[in-house]
């Protein structure tokens, strides 16, 4: 019949799932090394993670790894560069033995996480409102699915 499309197979469709996946891959990975525009100051997007891992008040670097999805190694580099900076400072629990050590942001890391996630949240509204009334409508519950299921890739 012409003027009616074919529907795709599922091999296609999974074809075209995974080439758009790809892109979605890709543009993550551009992201991360390009870095969180906003405001003054220069910060990769890891770095905009641990600052956001901090956001909610004073944590170990353990509690800092785990909620930026990041290795332990890893959140202790990232630290140790925002400490350098004056984004964030270490500090000693003196209640017990002293061993555990607790990361907090300092005044000018939560004025930089605030210009971060005030560039981040306008973007993502941005990217929201360019979306018809159908993506919408699904847009949240599939970024959640191929969010939760990205680490197998």
């Amino acid at each position: 019949m012409a003027g009616v499309e074919a529907m795709p197979t599922n091999e296609q469709a999974q074809a075209e799932f995974a080439e758009a996946l790809d892109d979605l891959c890709f543009a993550i990975l551009r992201a991360t090394g390009r870095g969180v525009p906003g405001g003054d100051t220069e910060l990769t997007l890891s770095q905009y993670n641990i600052l956001q891992a901090l956001g909610d008040g004073p944590a170990t670097v353990t509690e800092v790894a785990a909620a930026a999805d990041v290795a332990v190694p890893t959140a202790t580099r990232a630290l140790r560069g925002l400490a350098s900076r004056g984004f964030a400072e270490r500090r000693r629990d003196q209640s017990n033995d002293g061993r555990l050590v607790t990361v907090s942001l300092t005044v000018t890391g939560a004025r930089v996480l605030n210009e971060k996630r005030t560039w981040v949240r306008a973007r993502q509204r941005a990217i929201f409102n360019s979306l018809s009334d159908a993506q919408r409508e699904s847009a949240a519950s599939l970024l959640r699915v191929i969010a939760a299921d990205i680490h197998e890739l």
